[in-house]
């Protein structure tokens, strides 16, 4: 320090301890001397002119009062850390630490450096602006992830109840160019304190106290899920800004809004309709630590203004106003080309009757032929999938038109392919059960669940483009056609067994698909509750309806598959023969049938076919009807 003379501006709090800094070594060394100034008569004090710097040593409260004095008497100021007041934001933001002996000898160094001086409706910012009801917010600031577990879990648990405190408040922002924008907001930063800190990395070298402009963070979750899905993860740097956040970096920036708002400024809550926030044509000198000497910052004038993930429309601004929903909201205007392409795929164009033909006829042969190639080229070929999810869509916004043009088109889809299957049924000579047939007479609660993912994945894959290609996946997984056409097959054949038990199926994928798709709509933001709930009913009670013969067939499957379990891969020893079974089929009624190859050594006498009967029913312990097919094994 070239200077051999210093002012020393000190708080009352620090007034007995003052010879820690008066006969510290550096100073001695040195041959520093101290001109002791009082923090009260700091105002009134006039100021030597050959001495322009100052160390002080003062609580972070009296920080704006030792500023506005700085920038008024031209003086360089050298920063001492008090005890208990580890946080200061203002010494974080130069990069100085809480050990007294670092900061005084940077306190101490001859090369002070101009940062920016902040001030918020005329007051001087030297910790934070933040709105009052962000406080678990905030966190993000503040990075839980350097905390321990506890602390972490902490943070989670105070999170998702503030979740439902959230209120976005509507606010018109204009910037010193003239930029305005209106939108609605839970909560925001102001950044140039929080450079070494996580939120600053979302916007890199354009947060800094040196560059003449100040940075604010706007937070706006436009739901609670979309809320409790932020963490400290989220912000790091992107080359986009982070969702549900918006960045303002300009030189002055008005906030107004037509209801009294709560803001923090400085730890101290004030309650206004505007705040004012700019960036001070002088800032002052102040020794700071090589870390913030040596950061990126950016020097030029350009404003900047991404707002883009904030709600803009007045509707949406109007919504989130009055609470704010568990899933996210979309205007119609947001999914624009997502509603016209499920309003086209709605329509019974020529394409989807063709296309509805030539699969009902490809899988009938492939039904026939036992073939799960030719099937799944059928389910490939459908295009069922597309009205189901139009009427889904359509159910969850109560959009009359919409639902009564894709029901019409879906019904038009389900005549197709039971008329052609029913009259090829009647022409074919073949009358035998293939296993592809027989694969879908008995749906269980298993083919409810199969439906229900696959309505989530055709929701997602008919609103992200990204998953779009995924669409035949979905087709192939759900298989719309086959057990229609298999239903067909049973009124050609006359057989109501047939008939309704894939009907059962066909109906059970239907109503699945139609509830998980508009329950995924909802909770993607393109179905708001207080309108999709009237359609999640309905469905609901429909999929209640549905799961009652789907739960008394998953129960016969449990059922029939311990029966087998208990019957197979053993030996029996019956009238002195050794017996076995395999291919074992049971019928259950009244009384129950089980069909089985009966394998042998050589031709079974009666006696051992009647002792092995035996064995089985007291195993079983019910009437039992057995149909045996006797093979000879070595």
């Amino acid at each position: 320090m070239n200077q051999s003379t210093l002012y020393f501006i000190y708080s009352p709090s620090v007034a007995d301890d003052l010879d820690r800094v008066l006969e510290h070594p550096l100073l001695v060394e040195q041959a520093i001397q101290l001109r002791k100034i009082k923090l009260v008569d700091l105002k009134a004090l006039h100021m030597a002119q050959m001495i322009s710097h100052a160390l002080v040593w003062v609580e972070e409260s009296e920080l704006e009062q030792v500023l506005s004095v700085a920038v008024d008497k031209n003086i360089s100021l050298g920063l001492l850390p008090i005890k208990g007041q580890e946080g200061c934001a203002f010494y974080n933001s130069l990069g100085l630490g809480n050990d007294f002996d670092t900061n005084l000898a940077i306190a101490l160094q001859d090369q002070p450096i101009g940062i920016d001086l902040i001030s918020c409706n005329e007051m001087i910012v030297t910790s934070d602006i933040r709105m009052l009801n962000q406080s678990i917010m905030s966190e993000f600031i503040s990075n839980p992830t350097d905390a321990g577990w506890w602390r972490r879990q902490e943070f989670v648990f105070k999170r998702f109840f503030h979740a439902f405190e959230l209120r976005p408040y509507p606010v018109t922002l204009t910037t010193a160019k003239g930029k305005v924008v209106s939108t609605a907001i839970t909560g925001l930063a102001l950044l140039d304190f929080e450079k070494f800190k996580p939120i600053a990395n979302s916007f890199g070298s354009s947060v800094s106290l040196r560059d003449q402009h100040l940075s604010i963070a706007l937070f706006s979750p436009q739901s609670i899920l979309g809320y409790l899905k932020m963490n400290s993860q989220s912000l790091v740097k992107k080359e986009s800004t982070p969702k549900n956040l918006g960045y303002i970096r300009t030189t002055s920036l008005l906030i107004k809004s037509p209801i009294e708002l709560q803001y923090y400024v400085n730890e101290k809550k004030i309650s206004t309709k505007e705040l004012q926030i700019q960036v001070l044509g002088q800032g002052v000198m102040v020794n700071v630590s090589e870390q913030f000497r040596e950061a990126d910052f950016l020097s030029d004038d350009k404003e900047s203004v991404s707002c883009e993930q904030l709600p803009h429309s007045d509707a949406k601004i109007k919504y989130l106003q009055q609470s704010l929903p568990f899933f996210p909201h979309a205007q119609e205007a947001d999914f624009k080309d997502l509603f016209l392409a499920l309003k086209e795929n709605a329509k019974t164009t020529g394409t989807f009757v063709l296309l509805m033909i030539l699969s009902s006829m490809l899988a009938t042969v492939g039904l026939f032929l036992n073939s799960p190639a030719v099937v799944i080229g059928a389910m490939v070929l459908a295009p069922l999938m597309s009205p189901i999810i139009s009427l889904s869509m359509g159910l969850q916004r109560s959009n009359s038109d919409l639902s009564k043009q894709a029901f019409s088109t879906l019904l038009i889809g389900t005549l197709i392919a039971l008329s052609l299957s029913a009259v090829m049924a009647a022409i074919f000579p073949m009358h035998s059960m293939t296993h592809e047939i027989q694969g879908r007479l008995n749906p269980s609660i298993l083919d409810l669940l199969v439906a229900v993912l696959a309505g989530v994945a055709g929701a997602f894959a008919s609103s992200r483009e990204s998953v779009a290609k995924s669409f035949p996946g979905v087709a192939i997984a759900v298989a719309l056609v086959p057990p229609l056409c298999v239903a067909g097959i049973g009124l050609g054949w006359l057989n109501s067994d047939v008939f309704f038990g894939a009907m059962l199926l066909y109906i059970t994928n239907l109503a699945g698909i139609i509830l998980a798709a508009g329950i995924s709509f909802m909770a993607i933001g393109f179905a708001p509750f207080t309108r999709a709930k009237k359609g999640i009913l309905v469905s609901l009670i429909f999929v209640a309806i549905i799961s009652v013969p789907l739960v008394i067939s998953f129960q016969n499957m449990r059922q029939i598959d311990s029966i087998q379990s208990q019957l197979s891969r053993r030996s029996y020893q019956a009238a002195g023969e050794t017996l076995g079974l395999r291919n074992i089929k049971v019928h259950l009624g009244k009384p129950m049938t089980i069909s089985a190859d009966l394998l042998a050594q050589s031709s079974p006498s009666s006696a051992a076919v009647s002792a092995l009967k035996t064995q089985l029913k007291a195993k079983l312990q019910r009437p039992v009807k057995f149909d045996f097919s006797v093979h000879l094994v070595d």
